[in-house]
């Protein structure tokens, strides 16, 4: 039999701090993707994009310093496997140990170190995080979800994860089983939209794997899609490219995406395997026919990042990625009152090198000839059909999320509907859902004073229904109900009547969140004074606030306003002096008002690693250190050549589309 133990890990980590009072606004068409592909590819590109992280708030006061700290951990484990799951962590599967081969089968990073890489802005790198809702690094992946053990209909014990996810509204659960003599993980994932409407659905499950000279990733695909930097997606043929074999992770130079085309009929699997033979391999039933290889590239600046995402003990890594859509510039639509269901399997993989490191279509008839045996595609169709019943049994909650789910089933309830996932505990709500419930049960909203962090957030369509008739009757002069149906109207775009909203609960009351909200708008059509103007009202109401300071001294910059940037890096360096990211917009200011030698030292001095919270393909440090040596170039009399690109030193350069080898 397996077991399952639910207890405390320890390791190095960072310090995660407290979530943001700030709702995470506008962030752009970072996923916009043109296309060159035909109308017979299929593809939903584009649909379901959104423009900011509502109802989420950023999660953006980490550190980078290194302490030993606990955290929660499910194991579940067998005489074959040992998988450490992180609840705290987004559920992230952080280690898969190989108990007979005595190997990790995964890149498990030694550390907890948030980066900048998500929506609501902490991630960390290592081990096979799950992402549902919509595209990138999923809202909850630094977040706790929660955690409960259940028996099966065969008697064998599972462990389910699950959660409540805000911005689609929908109910996903994990659960997993390692059967008494199983060589594999078998993940039963469920995806439960309980709306009357249906609503894009993205979901990516993203395994990092050790990136090794001579490792191979092979997939049961002749064409990938390719979405590089800001190239439209286009296809090719693999695995030669310019005569380059694109199935070894090492031969590729820069960052890119490669997004499979699985043939429809085709089984769905993909492989990491080693020099010698060994690796992992990751198959499923077909609901989950997305595949990928996600590489940082051998060049300067992607190898910066693999350092950047760990510790000295850190091993370098690539990711194969499965998906619900063929890439991920897409989301599903996925139906009301549905589920949809899936399984997929994790498994050491030991073949003899020669069959793997061959001709590549042969190669990869091998693995799935091997696969075939070792766990046929039946298998794994029957065991999703055995387990039906167990994905809808209750379940011993052992560790608990965030109860949004339960206040969820509130207002479906009032409204004549039912609970999406009756099944699921999802506990008591608490004080972020309180101010909620209350306009629930009264029609009224909470009305607290403006220099009050706001409790939460919500914009899904039954609570902004709410608010828009709560400021008609009983909250006309309420500026803290104005204020969120102002967020509502921007989380669907419409800008002009969010700051209308905004406007009013300005009227009413002055605030920073209302203020903050106006930036956001202004921001979002273009306006980049009008932005900093806000941003900077905003941040007079709430100097001392981390995630105000940066994204005012950010507008500040956009306008080329360079006196206000020193003005808010003068007091943000007071209560932050070690703060990277705020001396390299010290560094910007410098350079743009012809104090280039200081420009170039601060940069120097504060613009590689002490910038923890550097944006993932934001080049905006290297290029303006760029800007400041070609001046200083050009003041010194011996200016740049267009063509000519000025020294920067390795630990600054963290661009990650720009082929620069380390010599």
């Amino acid at each position: 039999m397996s077991k399952i133990t639910f207890t405390k890990t320890r390791m190095p980590a960072a310090h995660m701090g407290k979530a943001s009072d700030y709702p995470v606004l506008y962030t752009g068409k970072r996923f916009y993707k043109g296309s060159v592909l035909g109308e017979e590819e299929g593809l939903y590109l584009n649909f379901g994009g959104v423009q900011c992280g509502l109802p989420y708030t950023a999660q953006d006061s980490y550190d980078h310093t290194e302490q030993m700290r606990e955290f929660d951990a499910a194991i579940l484990e067998n005489d074959c496997l040992r998988a450490t799951f992180l609840p705290g962590v987004g559920g992230k599967l952080w280690s898969l140990y190989d108990k007979r081969r005595e190997r990790e089968l995964l890149a498990s990073n030694p550390v907890f170190k948030p980066c900048n890489l998500a929506i609501r802005n902490a991630w960390t790198a290592g081990g096979v995080e799950f992402n549902c809702g919509v595209r990138g690094h999923n809202p909850l992946t630094c977040d706790k979800i929660f955690a409960a053990e259940g028996v099966g209909e065969d008697g064998e014990p599972f462990l389910r994860l699950y959660a409540f996810e805000r911005i689609r509204a929908i109910t996903y659960q994990m659960d997993f089983y390692l059967p008494e003599g199983s060589a594999f993980l078998l993940a039963r994932m469920r995806l439960v939209n309980g709306a009357d409407l249906p609503v894009p659905i993205y979901w990516w499950g993203n395994i990092a794997v050790p990136q090794e000279e001579g490792a191979r990733i092979l997939v049961p695909a002749d064409k990938t899609y390719v979405n590089h930097k800001t190239d439209p997606v286009y296809i090719i043929d693999i695995p030669m490219v310019n005569g380059v074999d694109q199935s070894y992770p090492t031969n590729h130079v820069e960052t890119i995406d490669h997004f499979y085309r699985i043939p429809e009929n085709s089984r769905k699997f993909e492989a990491h395997i080693r020099r010698d033979g060994t690796g992992i391999i990751h198959a499923s039933t077909r609901r989950l026919k997305g595949r990928k290889m996600f590489v940082w590239g051998m060049s300067v600046g992607g190898q910066n990042w693999q350092r950047f995402l760990t510790n000295k003990d850190g091993q370098p890594y690539v990711e194969i990625q499965a998906g619900l859509a063929y890439t991920q510039n897409e989301s599903l639509l996925f139906p009301a009152h549905t589920a949809w269901e899936w399984v997929e399997a994790y498994g050491a993989v030991e073949m003899d090198p020669g069959k793997v490191h061959g001709a590549y279509r042969e190669s990869r008839v091998n693995v799935e000839k091997w696969l075939d045996e070792h766990l046929s595609e039946r298998d794994l169709d029957d065991f999703l059909m055995r387990t039906k019943k167990d994905a809808v049994k209750g379940t011993t909650t052992a560790f608990y999320g965030e109860p949004w789910g339960t206040l969820d089933d509130e207002i479906k309830v009032s409204l004549g509907g039912k609970r999406t996932a009756s099944y699921l505990d999802f506990g008591p709500v608490g004080k972020e859902q309180e101010l909620w419930q209350r306009l629930l049960q009264t029609g009224k909203f909470d009305e607290p004073a403006p220099e009050e962090a706001p409790a939460s957030f919500m914009v899904q369509d039954e609570w902004f229904e709410l608010l828009k008739k709560c400021v008609k009757e009983r909250d006309q002069e309420n500026w803290y109900a104005w204020y969120h149906l102002g967020l509502s109207w921007f989380a669907r775009e419409d800008y002009e009547r969010a700051e209308n909203c905004f406007r009013k609960s300005l009227e009413l009351q002055e605030s920073t969140w209302a203020f903050h909200g106006l930036a956001n708008v202004a921001e979002a059509q273009g306006e980049r004074e009008e932005a900093s103007r806000y941003m900077r009202e905003a941040l007079l109401r709430n100097s001392e606030n981390v995630t105000i300071t940066k994204q005012a001294i950010r507008a500040a910059f956009l306008a080329e306003d360079y006196g206000l940037v020193e003005e808010i890096f003068d007091r943000g360096k007071k209560l932050w002096p070690e703060d990277g990211l705020l001396w390299c917009y010290h560094a910007m200011a410098l350079a743009h008002t012809g104090e280039l030698e200081e420009a170039k030292e601060i940069f120097e001095t504060w613009g590689g690693e002490k910038v923890v919270d550097r944006r993932e393909a934001a080049d905006a440090i290297t290029d303006e250190y760029i800007y400041t040596l070609r001046e200083l170039a050009k003041k010194e009399g011996h200016p740049c050549g267009e063509d000519e690109e000025p020294e920067v030193p390795c630990y600054i350069d963290y661009r990650m589309y720009y082929t620069r080898m380390r010599e």
